[in-house]
Formats: structure tokens, C-alpha cells, sequence
């Protein structure tokens, strides 16, 4: 049996576990990625949910650098750990409910695919994996920010 080296690892985690190989719409998929995660993170304290977070995006900056070389594509749409964490940062503080991750979905879709400012600076002067991640984080925020107006 093979053993598995860097390059899949990271390529696997990059796609979210693979779901940014489906086809079409890979960024759709990644942010499906952030479900399971939400479930087993919604027990937690909201501190204790952000910080995990917070780790988890630190870990996408590189992950997606690391990514981006293996593939020769800065920002492939393979690479969905971006999205996994931007809508992860949008859920924090918001109640595990089905309507809540649907209507969050659809904001974070609606800010990352549209990117208004400061998203779109993020993606146009950041570099590497911090600027494929700087604007999916920016999105979550956004989508923070009107959940909470809306439902917390």
C-alpha cells in the first residue's frame, strides 16, 4: 500500500475532503464543507467556537499557499478551505438550525461571489494564500454582521 505524502494531504484538505473536485461550482460545495464542522463545533462556547476559527483560518492561509504551488494556480477552484472557513466565521454566536445555516449559506454565496469592498481589495492586493483566504473571511463577516441583524 502506498503511504500517502505532503502534496495529497494537503491537495485533500485544500479541496475540503474533495469537494471542490465535484464539478461544477466548486465554491458551493466547499462552503457544504462547513456543515459537519458547525454541527461539531456548535456545542461549544461562542469564544472557544471563534478561536477554533480562528485556527482553522490560520491553517487555510497556508494550507491554500501550499495548494496554490502543488496545482500552479494561486487561487485553483479546487481549493475550497477557504470557503470552509469564511462561512465557519459567519455562523459564530449563530444558533445550529437548519433555516440559519440556509439563509447564512446563501449570504456567504452572495458576498463571496459578488465580493464588495473590502472583499474584492482583499482578492485584488493580497498575496498567496492569504489573499485567496483574506476574502472569503471578509465575506463571512459580512454575512456575520447581517445574520445577527436579522436573527441573534
Amino acid at each position: 500500500m502506498e503511504r500517502l505524502k505532503k502534496e495529497d494531504w494537503v491537495l485533500f484538505l485544500a479541496s475540503g475532503c474533495g469537494l471542490g473536485a465535484l464539478p461544477k461550482a466548486p465554491g458551493t460545495w466547499g462552503s457544504l464543507g462547513a456543515l459537519p464542522l458547525w454541527f461539531l463545533f456548535s456545542w461549544l462556547s461562542n469564544s472557544w467556537y471563534l478561536l477554533l476559527v480562528l485556527v482553522i483560518a490560520v491553517m487555510a492561509i497556508f494550507i491554500a499557499d501550499e495548494a496554490g504551488k502543488y496545482l500552479e494556480v494561486t487561487d485553483s477552484p479546487v481549493i475550497v478551505i477557504d470557503e470552509v472557513a469564511g462561512l465557519l466565521l459567519a455562523l459564530t454566536g449563530v444558533p445550529f438550525d437548519f433555516v440559519n445555516f440556509l439563509t447564512a449559506f446563501l449570504l456567504f454565496r452572495f458576498f463571496d461571489i459578488f465580493k464588495p469592498f473590502p472583499a474584492n481589495w482583499c482578492e485584488e492586493n493580497l498575496t498567496g494564500g492569504l489573499g485567496v483566504v483574506a476574502d472569503d473571511l471578509v465575506a463571512g463577516i459580512m454575512t456575520w454582521v447581517v445574520m445577527h441583524l436579522l436573527f441573534v
